[in-house]
């Protein structure tokens, strides 16, 4: 049985260490440059604040995904409570045909409990080792998200 909540960071956190590196492997770039390591400081003191929202996917109590989000009010926008996402996944053993769209629609309801109004997320534009692509753009925009930006970087140093 598959089971979306809301589960506190400290208490999930070896958990999703344990996902951390497939996740990496599997999505992350240039893994020489920019090694996997987490800041758990900065995680634990948004935690403090309450702006971290964890909801998990669990399979039988095992955990299979998780959407990680910041929420704060905007810079140029105060007045709308913003939630980023700064990590989602869903384990490749787990995935099926809505295991990834029902786990983001599970966080859209509880940040909305929170009082959330705009939700942000990225999508991979690369593919995974295996060849496989990463864009999540066609899922988003299924479940009723649109584009609105795109970002470029650049490595400037050594």
């Amino acid at each position: 049985m598959t089971a979306y909540r809301v589960e506190p960071w400290a208490r999930v956190l070896p958990e999703l260490q344990a996902l951390w590196e497939g996740h990496w492997r599997e999505v992350g770039r240039d893994h020489d440059a920019m090694p996997l390591s987490p800041d758990l400081a900065k995680y634990a003191a948004i935690d403090a604040q309450d702006c971290l929202h964890v909801v998990t996917m669990r399979c039988d109590g095992r955990l299979v995904g998780y959407v990680v989000a910041i929420i704060q009010t905007h810079l140029h926008y105060q007045t709308v409570l913003h939630a980023v996402l700064d990590l989602y996944y869903v384990v490749p053993e787990a995935r099926r045909w809505m295991a990834g769209p029902a786990l983001l629609r599970a966080a859209e309801r509880t940040l909305a409990a929170r009082g959330v109004r705009r939700v942000v997320a990225g999508t991979k534009l690369h593919h995974a080792p295996d060849g496989r692509p990463l864009d999540n753009g066609a899922i988003l925009r299924r479940l009723g998200w649109a584009p609105f930006e795109t970002l470029y970087e650049r490595w400037i140093a050594p």
